[in-house]
């Protein structure tokens, strides 16, 4: 069953932001969207009741598929790249074995590239208040807030993934 104004075949679109301390995660049903963040074994599990599902598609941010050129700067020390550097391969890691437990479940699945960090953050990420400023303009019901960054990467990747076309109310100050 398709679901009006999305322009994809999925009645729900599943979205994972991957991080080791919590993957962020938002499932958008229709013009519906929930976020939460998992810790990998329960978005395994939550993962296991949509096996051989056609009807729904996860998509992981793919960070790994992104070109990088990490030098360490003047300023920073060689211990502090390496744990960054650490950290960011673990995040990964944690991406490719979700799609793994994807592919295992028979479950449709996308490696995303990471979305362009456009937003009026002072590091590009989308706030808060752009979030229910794209949710309201674009007609997507997301009525909770939430202070984690993960939760609203996932939220956006669901959003941008759906073609929901991506407009912006004016925001609320």
């Amino acid at each position: 069953m398709m679901i009006p104004n999305l322009k994809t075949k999925y009645r729900a679109i599943i979205a994972i932001d991957p991080d080791v301390d919590g993957s962020g995660f938002a499932i958008l049903n229709g013009r519906v969207l929930h976020t939460r963040r998992m810790m990998m074994p329960e978005l395994i599990e939550f993962l296991r009741g949509y096996r051989k599902r056609e009807d729904v598609v996860v998509v992981v941010e793919a960070g790994w598929l992104n070109p990088s050129n990490q030098h360490i700067k003047g300023t920073e020390k060689a211990r502090y790249a390496s744990k960054i550097g650490e950290k960011i391969g673990r995040c990964h890691e944690i991406g490719r074995q979700i799609l793994e437990f994807c592919k295992f479940y028979d479950l449709p699945h996308v490696e995303k590239f990471p979305l362009k960090k456009i937003w009026n953050t002072r590091d590009g990420k989308i706030s808060h208040k752009e979030l229910m400023a794209l949710c309201a303009g674009s007609r997507v019901e997301y009525g909770f807030e939430t202070k984690d960054q993960e939760q609203r990467d996932a939220a956006l990747l669901a959003i941008d993934h759906s073609g929901i076309p991506m407009i912006m109310a004016p925001i609320k100050q």
